[in-house]
C-alpha cells in the first residue's frame, strides 16, 4: 500500500515542506553563483527515470560553463570547478535542488539514484529492474558506499531496497544520509572507468 499510495504523498508533502525551509539557503547560494561565475545557476542534464522515460535532472552549478569540453569526470582539486563549488559538493547542497524534481514526480525522496543513458545501456535486464521505480534523491546504495562501490554492487542494493520498500526503511535511509551528509562521509568521488 506504502509504495503504491503512500510513497508519493510522502515525497510531495516531504519535498514541499525541505524546499519552504531551504528556500533562503537556495537563494544565498544562487546569488554566490552569479557572483562569482555568472550565469546559468543550475546545471541539468538527461537522466534515466522510471520505466525508462528521460527527464530532465536539476543540481546548482558548480563546474565552470566550458567544463564539458575538458573531460566529464570531476576530482576534488579540479580546476574546473567554480569558486564556492567544492564547498557545494562535499556538503550536497548541489543536489538538494533537485526536491524540484521529486516535487514534480520525475524522482522520489528515496529510491535507486538516476543513471545517465551510458550507463544504463551498459546493464542487463533484470539490473534495468531498477527504474521500474522512481529514482531517488538517496538509497540504500548511497548510504551503503555510494560511489566507493562498482556499478553491479549498487546495482545489487537498489533492487535489495526496491524489493523491500516501506515507510520505516525510507526514514531510516533519510536519517542515514543527513548523518553521512553533516559527517561528510558519503563518498562523493566518481567510480573509475571500467567497474562494471
Amino acid at each position: 500500500m506504502y509504495s503504491k499510495y503512500g510513497k508519493r504523498v510522502f515525497d510531495f508533502l516531504f519535498a514541499s515542506s525541505l524546499l519552504v525551509a531551504l528556500l533562503p539557503l537556495f537563494i544565498v547560494f544562487s546569488l554566490m553563483i552569479v557572483l562569482l561565475d555568472g550565469l546559468p545557476i543550475f546545471f541539468m542534464q538527461d537522466r534515466i527515470g522510471k520505466n525508462g522515460n528521460v527527464f530532465k535532472i536539476y543540481k546548482f552549478r558548480t563546474m565552470k560553463n566550458d567544463a564539458d569540453s575538458s573531460g566529464t569526470v570531476t576530482y576534488k582539486d579540479d580546476s574546473r570547478i567554480i569558486k564556492g563549488g567544492s564547498f557545494i559538493r562535499k556538503f550536497k547542497i548541489d543536489e538538494m535542488v533537485q526536491l524540484l524534481n521529486v516535487v514534480s514526480g520525475d524522482m522520489s525522496i528515496i529510491g535507486p539514484r538516476p543513471t545517465v543513458a551510458y550507463d544504463f545501456n551498459k546493464m542487463n535486464s533484470k539490473q534495468r529492474t531498477r527504474v521500474n521505480v522512481r529514482p531517488g534523491l538517496t538509497g540504500l546504495a548511497q548510504i551503503s558506499g555510494n560511489t566507493s562501490l562498482t556499478w553491479p554492487d549498487r546495482i545489487k542494493y537498489d533492487l535489495a531496497y526496491i524489493n523491500n520498500i516501506s515507510f520505516l526503511s525510507d526514514l531510516k535511509i533519510i536519517f542515514l544520509t543527513f548523518s553521512k551528509v553533516i559527517s561528510n562521509s558519503i563518498d562523493s568521488n566518481p567510480p573509475a572507468s571500467g567497474e562494471w
